[in-house]
């Protein structure tokens, strides 16, 4: 049977029992962006953002509101009206566990905006962005900086690793890893309890990263449009 509500209080919890305390839901669903949930026995989905439609579906036959217009399913979407877009990302989280990795917080926005230009201009955060909590940096041996990231506390209140940059001509040498090890050991300083992230299914570099600095996959999704 059906289950249907319009009420987030009563979502998160229906997502806490469906799947777990680590899952991805809870960091998606907003008092500002939350329109209902679904749940059976063997599924749940929600829809967020009034303006442009968003469901994330879990489980077996998940309900498909008719109304989105973009999901994200753990699975295969049985619909003809929806074709895969863009592939798929991976939601990990990191949980408290302090370790001895250093870095510098980032305080010049024109810096860190110079590293994002030049390395990655797609990148979601900016320096000034109303959500950011702090930027954090790795520095050479020269004082160059080589990688930086920024934690950033969505609207669901859960806080989200994001924008990580690493320069182009120092991949592969372990920054990312450092830095994204030493911006939750940070995190957690100021009483940041779990931090997420999303990334790209076909980025293996930066899953591997992020595994080394001890986030774990929580999620793996594949991404449907509205055809």
């Amino acid at each position: 049977m059906l289950e249907i509500t319009n009420e987030l209080a009563e979502a998160r919890t229906w997502a806490a029992t469906f799947l777990g305390s680590k899952n991805v839901a809870k960091y998606y669903m907003a008092r500002e962006n939350f329109v209902v949930a679904y749940r059976d026995d063997s599924s749940f989905s929600f829809l967020i953002n009034p303006e442009h439609l968003y469901s994330q579906m879990y489980g077996v036959t998940p309900h498909l509101d008719p109304r989105c217009a973009d999901v994200a399913i753990i699975g295969k979407l049985k619909s003809e009206n929806f074709s895969v877009r863009g592939g798929g990302f991976q939601f990990w989280e990191a949980v408290r566990n302090d370790n001895d990795s250093r870095i510098d917080i980032l305080r010049d926005p024109a810096e860190i905006n110079k590293m994002i230009e030049e390395h990655a201009p797609d990148s979601s955060v900016r320096p000034g962005d109303p959500e950011e909590i702090f930027w954090g940096g790795i520095r050479n041996q020269v004082g160059e900086l080589v990688a930086c990231g920024a934690v950033v506390r969505w609207q669901s209140g859960f806080h989200v690793l994001s924008s990580v940059v690493t320069r182009t001509q120092d991949r592969g040498k372990g920054y990312a890893t450092a830095l994204s090890a030493g911006i939750t050991s940070h995190a957690h300083s100021l009483g940041i309890e779990e931090i997420g992230l999303g990334v790209r299914t076909a980025n293996i570099a930066a899953q591997r990263a992020y595994q080394r600095a001890g986030f774990k996959m929580i999620g793996a999704f594949t991404n449907y449009s509205r055809e």
